[in-house]
């Protein structure tokens, strides 16, 4: 039991000789974790962006200097109200420009580092308690090795990590330990992991709402393995918990002030109860992926809403159980207590009160939570085989096993991330219901149509795929709408640009938020087409709209370019470059022109 003799659940400190074997393989096993993570997530280094990281990293002008708000977002994107979130992918960008490649290794680096403090959580936790006598204590190191080696190659890490915008649940993750991982070193009477605890659980909320959850998960800690008690926990930290409570501002300016889609109860089409039921078939799927974590995917836009209870299946009422269970293990049984806490704590902000339209479910939510899950497994199945030594051995080589397993899965999965095609492919394999993933795939397509010569086969094949794409989004949900831009691409290269004119005209008539882009991919159109007379009033008319745009100006340049209009083009070229002096198509243009203008005739 991890109770003492007076059975009240208070874990005692236990001195290791210093030439133990724990001591001597004690750097061993941090490297091991680290190594088996690096391998886990070697081809993961050169996915490009996707979905969300279009909006949050690559047209974000916040990520464009290290001064925080500098320059303010365009829309609401996931890096909202997250200002520690911010100045990660502003540090990136200030070393590598959008080089894909720099935002990878930062978000493998936060990934490794998670599992060192994981780490080294267990094994201080471990080592510090009498757990089912001596013959578990001696091997603590290994056993905290083996936790995170098996929670840092698990494939369902993959999207917190690999998904390079999530970057907001492994960041926030790494403070909130390192925030337990300071708490515990605070009893060793330095106030300075007092104040460390405090400032990584402030950066925390300033990653993710999650982060919530550490004042909490802290005092809990405290009292089951430190204190014994609450009483004694506040009276040694109640300043640290009182400091540590006071960082939810963080959460609540987030929450009533940058947050990005909206509330539940408040401007959503689903009432709070609706999504509760909704949560417990979701954290259900989610222990399924954790002992079964095959067909992962990266959407859930198709995820049911259990409307009435009935629609709640029994995994999710086993949920329900498990969450009553934990309530009164923190009672009779703190260990397993806080384990279900850290589990059910974690996953309540976005399980609850901030939930994100079109998206009950997202299975980088559960990169936490998940340590709790591999603790109690892993220590609870070794304390039950130590009795026997034959079956030590078979342990630590299923162990291994299962490590050597979990790790071909993850680069499994991380080859699923290659391109843009291969994700989206994925994902509408694994939810064929999906009509977001389905537009995704298209407007992955229409990317491919771009990059091949306009007309060839391969240009029109792919833009024949996005077209068939757009055709399943509007039989799947007629009521979505897919980006314009893309749809009437896909036309357009697959045979029909009368269409794709059609629709970026309709369009007009009800988007006046997007009439600028819509005149200037109309105008393009026509451009092409060689109607120049119709496709300059567009490039015109979107320059009257927005000033600020240097995108018609460039088109416009471009049309006066092809109608030998030196003059003209050179003006709307330099205009383009007076916009965005980054414009760097814009500029070499504008060089072109200027030569060619004063070549001698």
């Amino acid at each position: 039991m991890l109770f003492d003799a007076a059975g009240n659940g208070v874990f005692h400190l236990q001195a290791m000789p210093t030439n133990s074997p724990d001591s001597r393989r004690r750097w061993a096993a941090p490297l091991f974790v680290v190594f088996i993570g690096a391998i886990a997530y070697s081809n993961s280094l050169s996915g490009p962006f996707i979905f969300d990281d279009i909006d949050g990293i690559v047209s974000n002008p916040q990520i464009r200097s290290l001064i925080p708000y500098r320059y303010p977002p365009v829309k609401p994107t996931t890096l909202s109200g997250r200002p520690m979130l911010v100045f990660s992918f502003a540090i990136d960008y200030a070393l590598g420009g959008t080089k894909v490649a720099i935002y990878h290794v930062t978000n493998l680096l936060i990934h490794l580092l998670s599992a060192l403090l994981l780490y080294a959580i267990v094994r201080r936790s471990l080592s510090s308690a009498k757990l089912w006598g001596d013959r578990v204590a001696r091997p603590v190191t290994w056993l905290a090795a083996i936790v995170a080696a098996i929670w840092v190659v698990h494939p369902l890490t993959t999207q917190a990590v690999t998904y390079i915008v999530q970057r907001a649940e492994s960041l926030a993750s790494l403070f909130l330990l390192a925030s337990i991982y300071c708490l515990m070193r605070s009893t060793d009477r330095n106030k300075w992991w007092g104040v460390g605890a405090i400032i990584a659980c402030g950066l925390g909320m300033a990653c993710k709402e999650i982060v919530a959850a550490a004042p909490l998960l802290a005092i809990l800690y405290d009292r089951t393995f430190l204190a014994g008690s609450f009483k004694q926990a506040l009276i040694r930290r109640w300043k640290i918990y009182l400091a540590m409570a006071a960082m939810w501002g963080f959460v609540l300016r987030a929450f009533f002030i940058d947050h990005h889609e909206g509330t539940v109860g408040f401007d959503l089409w689903i009432s709070p109860i609706a999504y509760a039921r909704t949560e417990l078939n979701v954290v259900a799927h989610y222990l399924h992926l954790a002992f079964w974590p095959v067909n992962l995917a990266l959407d859930y836009y198709d995820w049911p809403i259990a409307r009435n209870w009935s629609d709640v299946s029994w995994p999710g009422w086993l949920v329900l159980g498990m969450l009553i269970g934990t309530i009164f293990a923190l009672r009779y049984k703190p260990w397993l207590g806080f384990l279900g806490a850290w589990f059910f704590l974690i996953l309540a902000p976005s399980s609850s009160f901030v939930p994100i339209s079109g998206e009950a479910a997202a299975e980088q939510r559960m990169y936490l939570p998940l340590a709790a899950l591999v603790c109690l497994v892993v220590v609870t199945a070794w304390a039950a085989l130590c009795s026997w030594r034959a079956t030590r051995w078979a342990a630590v080589i299923a162990g291994c096993f299962i490590i050597v397993l979990l790790t071909r899965m993850t680069l499994r999965r991380n080859d699923q991330y290659a391109t843009a095609l291969d994700v989206w492919t994925d994902a509408v394999a694994k939810r064929p219901s999906d009509a977001r993933a389905h537009a995704d795939l298209a407007a992955a397509w229409v990317e491919a149509s771009l990059n091949s010569s306009f007309g060839s086969p391969a240009a029109v094949s792919a833009a024949t795929q996005a077209k068939e794409q757009f055709q399943m989004v509007d039989a799947l949900d007629p009521g979505f709408n897919p980006s314009p831009f893309a749809v009437g691409l896909s036309l357009e290269r697959s045979g029909d640009p009368a269409a794709a004119e059609d629709l970026y005209t309709r369009r007009l008539a009800n988007s006046p938020n997007i009439a600028g882009d819509l005149l200037v991919e109309r105008g393009k159109l026509r451009s092409r087409r060689n109607d120049w007379p119709q496709a300059k009033a567009d490039f015109i008319a979107a320059i009257h709209l927005n000033p600020a745009n240097a995108e018609p100006h460039y088109c416009l340049g471009d049309l006066y370019q092809q109608l030998g209009d030196w003059t003209h083009a050179e003006s709307e070229f330099a205009a383009a470059v007076a916009i965005s002096p980054d414009y760097q198509d814009a500029a070499a243009r504008l060089q072109q022109v200027r030569k060619s203008a004063t070549a001698p005739k």
